[in-house]
């Protein structure tokens, strides 16, 4: 029997992103903020490589950008980023669920995704909306996951770390979000039935009801970047 391989261990550069990418995606760090090199390696501790690498990192994934001279600054959320993040994001999750109704999903995937809801539900009884919004992100990216189209997935949580600081904002201003814990429930109906199109369908309705509700919450209040 051959020797269990070790995991890797994070390197400095991983905990430096790791750090960064936390505070910025739950808007600890909004838009605009500034960060400089030295400043971030004395905090964490480290030389100024590994957050130089850090930085290159969510630079590429567009949670920062470069300026000439003055490090990196947090890349703020206009209303047009969220209108794209989900014109890409939705046709993402809607093929996904596509074919994971298509694959022929066993018992223990479907249940995964069920266990989801049942704590989103557990949530909304408690009122509790933080938790619903973890197992609902945790859903989403279960979805995603199980589809069995790995580039798929990748891409899709890029979108998801910059959907997750629009998703913050807009917690506590929408609706108790009982109506998608149903649609999230319609869904898992259609996969346990094998039936992509009407899985498809469903959640490609439930975005489309999502981005109308964002867009009017940013257009109540008058707000053009987070």
């Amino acid at each position: 029997m051959g020797k269990l391989k070790k995991p890797p261990q994070a390197t400095a550069s991983d905990v430096v992103y790791n750090a960064l990418q936390h505070k910025i995606i739950n808007n600890l760090l909004p838009g605009g903020s500034q960060l400089l090199e030295e400043e971030v390696a004395a905090e964490m501790h480290v030389s100024r490589t590994p957050v130089r690498a850090a930085l290159a990192r969510l630079e590429v994934e567009g949670l920062v950008y470069a300026v000439r001279r003055h490090g990196y600054r947090v890349t703020p959320i206009t209303v047009q980023d969220v209108r794209e993040i989900y014109q890409v994001l939705s046709p993402l999750e809607t093929v996904a669920a596509e074919l994971l109704a298509e694959k022929d999903p066993n018992g223990l995937e479907v249940d995964a995704l069920q266990e989801c809801i049942d704590r989103m539900d557990a949530a909304l009884k408690n009122d509790d909306l933080q938790a619903w919004a973890d197992a609902d992100e945790l859903f989403h990216a279960r979805l995603v996951d199980l589809c069995g189209n790995k580039r798929l997935a990748r891409a899709a949580k890029l979108m998801f770390a910059q959907s997750h600081r629009v998703r913050l904002f807009a917690l506590r201003l929408r609706d108790k979000p009982v109506n998608s814990v149903k649609d999230h429930g319609a869904l898992v109906d259609a996969i346990r039935q094998k039936r992509p199109a009407l899985a498809r369908e469903i959640h490609s309705a439930h975005r489309d009801s999502w981005t109308e509700t964002l867009g009017q919450i940013l257009a109540d209040l008058n707000i053009h970047q987070l």
